[in-house]
């Protein structure tokens, strides 16, 4: 497991508390905080139209996980709230204290909000798969994305997120990249975002790599990882070839992966850390070895000499 999904759904406590989820923001960002800190990825949910909430409120709170040092996550789903016969919200929507979005409503507030998505994240899914019989109001539009990024083009505004920039099957001139490092901070690392560009803004591949901070209580950071750079992601795009295949264009197998993991081991050495650790699923580890990293316990490492 090298990836967490949280159900955080909103980043405010009153909306949080009308909808009864049990939990407040402070609860999701210390937990964001900690598995940060262990190396995972941190993928969100996000629900607009909670019961309480505006379409303004809705972008206010989107623009939120991005504004909230202790959240930014790397990856996020958006589920509209829909209503569905038997639940507490259809009995709020029935006596009057709750009403569905329009889908023009919906649209709208996606599509302002997709605006100040940041270059880290990949926004999975901007809708939940519910047969639409089950839904009593609500949006049942299955290609919601598709028509909020038609909405956006027309009106000449972009979402910057992985998923609308991957390169996915077109041909890359691998001389033609452009490296980037997009710095951001949490309440708890130093992160840099490095991605491999083309000349088009598209998005060939990208390493995540988390530096703690010097005051981050010990306790907070696991025995095996004092001391550690940590690479939480490196992924590149394209499809996969067959070991000793060539397929020359393509992003994957060009060594993009093994370039980005050496400038993330040079930003490591600068901030003066001593071992860069990884966090790699099985199926990954012995491409790890081959870049000299070790199995140590619960990671992959390298001493960084």
């Amino acid at each position: 497991m090298t990836k967490i999904q949280l159900g955080a759904q909103s980043t405010d406590n009153k909306i949080l508390e009308l909808n009864r989820r049990d939990h407040t923001i402070e609860d999701t960002r210390r937990a964001v905080r900690l598995l940060r800190l262990a190396g995972f990825k941190l993928h969100l949910h996000w629900m607009p139209n909670l019961y309480g909430a505006t379409p303004e409120s809705d972008v206010r709170d989107y623009e939120n996980l991005w504004n909230d040092v202790a959240l930014r996550p790397d990856e996020l789903k958006i589920y509209p709230c829909m209503l569905l016969e038997g639940t507490k919200l259809y009995e709020l929507w029935q006596e009057g204290k709750y009403r569905p979005y329009t889908d023009e409503e919906l649209i709208e507030t996606l599509a302002q909000a997709k605006r100040s998505t940041p270059p880290y994240c990949r926004i999975n899914r901007v809708i939940r798969d519910i047969p639409a019989q089950y839904i009593t109001a609500s949006s049942t539009q299955s290609h919601l994305r598709v028509v909020v990024q038609q909405e956006m083009k027309k009106r000449g505004w972009k979402c910057e997120c992985i998923r609308c920039r991957e390169v996915r099957n077109e041909k890359v001139e691998t001389g033609e990249l452009e490296i980037r490092d997009f710095q951001y901070e949490t309440d708890a690392t130093t992160e840099h975002f490095l991605q491999y560009v083309t000349p088009n803004g598209k998005l060939a591949g990208f390493l995540r790599l988390s530096l703690p901070h010097d005051d981050v209580p010990r306790e907070e950071i696991l025995e095996e990882l004092h001391g550690c750079a940590m690479v939480r992601e490196l992924h590149i795009y394209g499809p996969a070839l067959e070991l000793g295949a060539n397929d020359s264009g393509k992003a994957q197998h060009s060594g993009l992966g093994r370039k980005l993991a050496e400038h993330a081991l040079e930003i490591a050495r600068n901030a003066n850390f001593k071992r860069l650790a990884v966090i790699s699923a099985i199926g990954t580890r012995e491409y790890y070895r081959k870049l000299g990293f070790e199995w140590d316990g619960l990671y992959m490492v390298k001493s960084i000499q």
